[in-house]
């Protein structure tokens, strides 16, 4: 989606004059006031926003034809709420809303004693600058950056990306890779800044969330082709200044950026501390200052939960997972389960299945407060361990916990054990009928032992019946014949006759149901 495209000249030369000296006047003081809201844009010359004057007003400005430019308020075309808006606007994108106001561009005063003198041109990065330098060019070239809407928001974020990145293309690697690792944090940075101007307006909450974690995304995913490449010692050894500023960068990005991004800002910590900084001096000092953190009165609640989450990645990066536990269990705000599912992918893939049974058996009571939400990967976490250590007794307990959200888990379970009454008391405990099972277990069952379906076939009929319309009773007639030929499979055909007969009796009265059961030809 490209910016919204600003013809300076024609505003002041085409637009302006359409506005008279009063309304111009009244607008100028809405716009000081501030009371211009929602800015939107759609394309390149689409602008709508809102104003709060005597009442709130709608206006739509088309910058390519401005005559279709209208406002709710009585007025009508051409008022003092369309002029507030293009004042907020010009002001927005860089212009003086001043030159607007007055219909005429400023003409500078020409200094003669500069004119002799040649224009610098801007110094670009260079390798052996430090980090500090480096943002200083990136803030001069970026850092008045401006969206004005949620869409564009990722693509000023790429296009700054690519810019900068471009410039360290003849680089030598090592200090190429910590050139990226900065140029992807200023872009963290700059996206939170950006997508912080525009929390007041209409599309935030829809829109620019989605676009923010696109960008968070895309820059994880270079961070992490960057640290594949780089050879983190020798990037300690020779680039260690560079290193505790980029550390410094990024404490400072997660402490104080967006509380809406909090977990993400964590993701970029975690791979940054588990990736890159691994000099043991580094590590100290980071944990001195979460401490500070932790202890600071002062602090935010922001920056006392990323020093609370941080505390426990640093821990647990040093297997200390006891004080991990600790710090997850006193502290102020509660962590949902997912969040440590990355650290149980961690200890599978390093094969570290004792850790891991330690840390199910620490979440297991905490999987109980939002068991529904999660179950299905705490418990998958269960079985690659129980794929290489005799817990199935533990398995079978922590299933049994968490039930019924555990239910697809447990009948697995069961049938893999060839527990086929204890699987049929499963499904009738939860009231499940033959619709709610999976076809394969039913298949499975019946193949092992057709007795073991008969208490289900029984429950789901009743079930159907009990629906009370045509299209349960037709369920309930397949079910009577599945039901038969159970019965004739286990050489028990009178016990289905007295069944039939009773079934018949018992709701002889539900016409409906009677018709089924003749064109089933249980009736004649």
């Amino acid at each position: 989606m490209l910016e919204l495209g600003i013809d300076w000249p024609y505003w002041i030369e085409r637009i302006r004059p359409k506005f008279d000296k009063v309304i111009i006047a009244r607008g100028w003081s809405y716009f000081n006031k501030g009371v211009v809201r929602d800015i939107g844009v759609e394309g390149t010359t689409i602008i709508k926003a809102r104003v709060d004057g005597t009442k709130r007003y709608k206006v739509t400005l088309d910058l390519k034809s401005f005559t279709r430019s209208g406002c709710t308020c009585p007025y009508g075309y051409y008022c003092k709420h369309m002029a507030a808006v293009l004042f907020e606007v010009a002001k927005q994108a860089g212009y003086d809303p001043e030159e607007f106001r007055f219909g005429k561009v400023k003409v500078a005063r020409v200094d003669p004693d500069n004119l002799q003198k040649p224009k610098l041109k801007t110094r670009l990065p260079e390798p052996t600058d430090s980090c500090d330098m480096w943002l200083t060019y990136f803030h001069k070239q970026y850092g008045n950056a401006k969206i004005y809407n949620a869409f564009s928001l990722e693509e000023v974020c790429m296009r700054t990306w690519r810019e900068l990145n471009k410039l360290a293309d003849p680089w030598e690697p090592t200090i190429r890779g910590v050139y990226d690792i900065q140029v992807a944090l200023y872009v963290i940075q700059l996206c939170d800044t950006m997508a912080g101007s525009k929390a007041i307006t209409y599309d935030f909450y829809q829109n620019t969330s989605y676009y923010v974690k696109r960008v968070l995304k895309n820059i994880q995913e270079q961070l992490e082709a960057t640290l594949h490449v780089l050879d983190v010692s020798k990037a300690l050894k020779q680039y260690g200044e560079h290193m505790k500023d980029i550390s410094a960068y990024l404490a400072d990005i997660c402490k104080n950026g967006s509380g809406l991004y909090l977990y993400d800002w964590l993701d970029l910590y975690k791979l940054l501390w588990t990736q890159l900084f691994q000099n043991e001096d580094m590590l100290e000092a980071e944990k001195t200052r979460l401490r500070q953190v932790l202890t600071d009165p002062r602090a935010s609640q922001q920056a006392h939960q990323v020093a609370t989450l941080g505390s426990i990645h640093l821990d647990i990066n040093r297997n200390e997972d006891e004080n991990a536990w600790d710090r997850a269990d006193s502290g102020m705000f509660d962590i949902e389960p997912d969040y440590w599912f990355d650290y149980l992918n961690g200890f599978v893939f390093e094969s570290q299945w004792d850790r891991l049974l330690t840390w199910l058996w620490w979440l297991k009571p905490r999987m109980s407060l939002s068991k529904q939400l999660y179950v299905n990967e705490f418990l998958h976490y269960w079985e690659l361990a129980a794929d290489q250590r005799e817990v199935a007794k533990e398995q079978r307990d922590v299933m049994i916990s968490l039930l019924p959200a555990s239910y697809d888990h447990y009948a697995k379970f069961l049938l893999s054990q060839g527990e086929y009454q204890e699987w049929a008391d499963l499904c009738l405990l939860l009231d499940l009928t033959t619709e709610h099972i999976d076809a394969t277990q039913l298949k499975l069952v019946e193949k092992a032992n057709v007795r073991f379906l008969l208490p289900i076939y029984h429950h789901a009929i009743e079930a159907y019946i009990q629906g009370k319309n045509r299209l349960d009773y037709i369920q309930a007639v397949k079910l009577l014949k599945k039901l038969s030929a159970a019965y004739k499979k286990l050489k028990l055909p009178l016990r289905f006759e007295a069944y039939l007969e009773q079934i018949v009796k018992r709701y002889a009265k539900y016409r409906a149901f009677t018709e089924e059961l003749q064109k089933g030809g249980f009736l004649v």
